[in-house]
């Protein structure tokens, strides 16, 4: 289906090989996985698939690419789509109507599809993403994760031989990507569609995947089933930034503490047998009370709700106080109300009924320009943040807003380029980086300027495991002096391993709020993947308020 021989590719402008030798063969009807780090070459490769590089990007290209028959090098991008349809990482990308009705429809009425076609495959795609509601819904009034499923249903309506899907669950609640997980699965082995998928989280998709593509630096260094990636190849994932499933992870660490098991498990299902000895008595869990720090409010909500157009209640009376040097997970499913309560706490949008406290001042005394100094946001989707020329003086502009010296902005941008791993992306256009370095200069930004609240959207997004652990350990080195940080994700793992206290809401409420080990235990849908584990033994004695494998491994004698 998919030979590639000798490809190497490089960006106009670059001198640096996005991909570099590149031989690989890809089969009719398989499901391949491709991960690495940011900026490794994944996206490229996707790329010129679909025939995105050379005639949409442009470079130099070398070598000799086949997609069943067709060269994508030597084929335009139109004739392409009718072969490889490709999702991308960033919806924002790829929507160009005003609404999900018209964008399913818009592929298939550029390529002339017959009226009762274009209408059959529009009621398909919805019934099977679970999107009917979202047929007349403007893009402005939809969530990312919405955005992002609409994305998918556009291109799953073209029918196309392969998919292509580049962080396709980035942006999804967990209900949301056990649909599209459910309707990859279904593609791919009932009706032999050949699924290609870029991501980090193996988690989400290693017991689906036939193979595992690694690449780093523009190379190919692993190629394997997938099985066997995770049994003998972890220290090389590891090393590329790559995490371990947590069932993975509690295999192999057991098996480093000389535990006999079977052979390694790619899903919970395979967990629950491979783990049967590991369970057969009472387990009790140890933890470390890492809830509430503080005892001065940082943010107060009291009885807030707001409004959007057409009467839709977006916040539903809500009422909670975040103390100073709280690290604080807000969780719900997409459209849950999270994103618009982090627009009323930096006063980008005011409530309708309610009041709002920003370290005990009243927000509505202040104007959004006042309340930055204070607040500090980093939304979902980083084009929203980067305007400027360059990355240094995307970090700048906030230093200069408020007064610093040349020498003192020169010395924070160098401290915020290594903090955040971007020396390299010195001089570069902020628009010309990957979606995970985006992510982080938005984020350096912000940070550059220490504002004593620091709400984050969805941080995480499109980061490797290594840069998600160190964005992680900062932000907790930043809460324990005594900032405050709210952070906005679907990432249950990650909450699972650094979390004190979660929020959820669902419907513009708040429906949990407490001790993760409380809240996610108690959710079907928010329960990592250990937590799920351990719940099939609790007729055993087992805790079912276990979340991480290292919380497992500590409390087995």
């Amino acid at each position: 289906m998919i030979t590639i021989e000798n490809l190497t590719f490089r960006y106009n402008g670059s001198l640096v090989h996005a991909l570099q030798n590149v031989n690989m063969q890809i089969n009719s009807g398989e499901f391949v996985l491709i991960s690495g780090k940011s900026g490794s070459g994944k996206t490229s490769l996707c790329r010129v698939i679909n025939g995105l590089i050379p005639h949409f990007h442009g470079g130099m290209i070398s070598g000799t690419v086949n997609v069943d028959g067709l060269s994508p090098i030597d084929t335009s991008p139109g004739i392409m789509s009718t072969k490889v349809g490709m999702v991308f990482q960033d919806p924002e990308n790829q929507l160009v109507t005003s609404d999900a009705g018209h964008e399913i429809c818009f592929g298939m009425e550029n390529l002339a599809f017959p009226h009762d076609l274009i209408t059959e495959r529009l009621e398909n795609v919805l019934e099977m993403l679970d999107i009917s509601h979202l047929r007349n819904r403007p893009f402005r009034e939809m969530s990312g994760g919405e955005k992002q499923r609409v994305a998918i249903a556009s291109v799953l309506a073209l029918r196309p031989e392969v998919l292509i899907l580049d962080e396709p669950t980035s942006e999804l609640d967990p209900e949301g990507y056990n649909k599209i997980l459910s309707c990859l699965h279904f593609l791919n082995r009932e009706l032999g569609l050949t699924v290609i998928v870029v991501e980090h989280r193996l988690d989400r998709f290693i017991e689906y995947a036939d193979r595992l593509i690694v690449i780093e630096d523009g190379q190919i260094i692993l190629d394997c089933p997938a099985r066997l990636a995770m049994a003998e190849h972890g220290d090389c994932l590891q090393s590329c930034g790559i995490g371990l499933p947590p069932v993975v992870q509690l295999h192999q660490k057991l098996k480093e503490r000389g535990a006999l098991l079977a052979s390694v498990p790619l899903s919970v299902d395979e967990a629950s047998r491979v783990f049967k000895e590991v369970f057969n008595k009472p387990l009790s869990i140890i933890t470390d009370n890492n809830g509430v720090t503080g005892s001065v409010p940082a943010v107060e909500m009291d009885g807030v709700s707001f409004y959007y157009s057409k009467g839709i209640k977006a916040i539903d009376n809500v009422t909670l106080r975040i103390d100073r040097g709280e690290f604080v997970a807000l969780m719900g499913c997409n459209a849950s109300g999270k994103t618009t309560l982090v627009k009323l706490a930096n006063g980008l949008i005011s409530p309708d009924t309610g009041t709002i406290k920003i370290l005990g001042q009243n927000a509505s005394n202040n104007t959004v320009a006042e309340l930055a100094a204070s607040v500090g946001v980093v939304f979902q989707n980083p084009g929203d943040h980067l305007f400027t020329d360059t990355v240094e003086d995307e970090i700048a502009f906030g230093l200069k807003l408020r007064g610093l010296s040349a020498g003192q902005i020169m010395e924070r941008v160098n401290a915020m380029l290594c903090r955040f791993n971007l020396e390299h992306c010195h001089g570069r256009s902020p628009h010309d980086l990957s979606m995970g370095e985006k992510q982080r200069l938005a984020l350096a930004s912000i940070m550059a300027y220490n504002p004593p609240v620091l709400l984050l959207d969805e941080p995480d997004r499109g980061s490797e495991e290594r840069a998600r652990q160190y964005l992680i350990s900062m932000l907790g080195d930043y809460s324990s002096t005594g900032n405050t940080v709210i952070m906005v994700t679907h990432d249950v793992e990650l909450v699972a391993g650094f979390a004190g206290r979660v929020i959820m809401m669902d419907k513009g409420k708040i429906i949990f709020d407490g001790d993760k080990h409380e809240v996610l235990p108690e959710s079907m849908l928010y329960s990592p993947q250990i937590n799920r584990l351990v719940k099939r033994y609790k007729h055993q004695g087992v805790s079912s308020k276990f979340l991480t494998a290292d919380e497992v491994v500590n409390a087995i004698k």
